[in-house]
């Protein structure tokens, strides 16, 4: 990747490319353990049980913002990016549906297994994200977007 200045990003885009990989693989892992320790632990409703869940859910939240937020990133820094398409609109769409979709469901587990405070912790977490998702990420990305013709 070449950018109009002339300099050659392409070692930081793989870097940022790689780094992508292994925040999925922590949410993936991060998710998964979440999900097995919710299921198979003996007293879920314990302090330490309820503690170590939300802990769990604000470091999937943590990945999966750091995860959109690369994303984004490395897009200032390729030379040519295609201008907004209603096509490229509507995967956007999607793409953002999916991430609150997968992030909402660690806010729902819970309530399967009568948590209400890993629950509303975990709402609040997520709703923290979504809010500097919104600031930080998608706000900027949409302005970027804009200036691209």
């Amino acid at each position: 990747m070449v950018t109009e200045n002339g300099k050659d990003y392409s070692e930081y885009i793989q870097l940022l490319s790689n780094t992508g990989s292994i925040l999925a693989l922590l949410s993936g892992f991060t998710f998964t353990a979440f999900t097995i320790l919710l299921t198979l632990l003996p007293n879920p409703s314990s302090i330490a049980s309820q503690f170590t869940l939300v802990f769990l859910a604000a470091l999937f939240y943590l990945f999966m913002y750091l995860l959109s937020w690369g994303g984004q990133w490395a897009m200032r820094h390729c030379k040519n990016v295609p201008p907004l398409s209603k096509g490229t609109n509507t995967f956007n769409s999607l793409v953002l549906l999916s991430l609150f979709g997968l992030e909402i469901v660690i806010v729902l587990m819970p309530l399967i297994w009568g948590l209400i405070y890993v629950a509303l912790a975990s709402g609040v977490v997520w709703t923290i994200s979504l809010i500097l998702s919104s600031i930080y990420i998608w706000k900027p990305l949409t302005e970027y977007r804009k200036t691209i013709e």
